[in-house]
């Protein structure tokens, strides 16, 4: 079953002129259901095993995938949902420059709208990056719905094949 285009991240110049991946997601959840999942440690390591995100400005943040590499950063902004809510952190990647996640959560009529940018990229790293996102979003999509998750992985091929067509640049 072929992947919805709109689940697909973009990539390219950002409004500020830096690289960046955008993700904008509609989840059939509640905003709250949706920032626990990612601010609450013993929910996070559920869904997303090796990852770290301490809930607070200057708090750690680890993601460790393997035989892939790890990612490490700090919070550097958390609010906490009233009408939104709103995680950023740094990225630290081996041999690449420094760049900064955001996550921001709205509610929709249907849940919450979901937008992750990661910005201030190069674009060389930007391709695997985005494959890593899209399997991580759409982990967090399962986990919030109450469905299993460990199949999500096995759409890699198709995922990475439909980011292999997108422009860089």
């Amino acid at each position: 079953m072929p992947i919805e285009q709109a689940r697909f991240g973009t990539l390219g110049i950002g409004s500020g002129g830096d690289f960046r991946i955008r993700f904008e997601r509609e989840l059939a959840h509640p905003l709250d259901r949706v920032w626990n999942a990612l601010v609450d440690p013993g929910k996070l390591r559920v869904w997303m095993p090796g990852c770290v995100i301490e809930p607070y400005v200057g708090g750690r943040v680890h993601y460790d995938f393997g035989d892939e590499g790890a990612a490490t950063g700090v919070v550097t902004r958390l609010e906490a949902p009233g009408e939104r809510g709103l995680l950023e952190h740094t990225w630290v990647w081996p041999g690449v420059p420094d760049s900064a996640v955001l996550w921001q959560l709205a509610p929709a009529v249907a849940g919450t709208t979901l937008t992750l940018t990661h910005r201030e990229l190069v674009a060389e790293p930007a391709r695997d990056f985005a494959i890593g996102w899209h399997l991580i979003l759409d982990t967090l999509e399962r986990y919030a719905a109450g469905l299993e998750w460990e199949d999500v992985w096995d759409g890699y091929e198709e995922i990475s094949a439909g980011y292999a067509s997108r422009t860089v640049g």
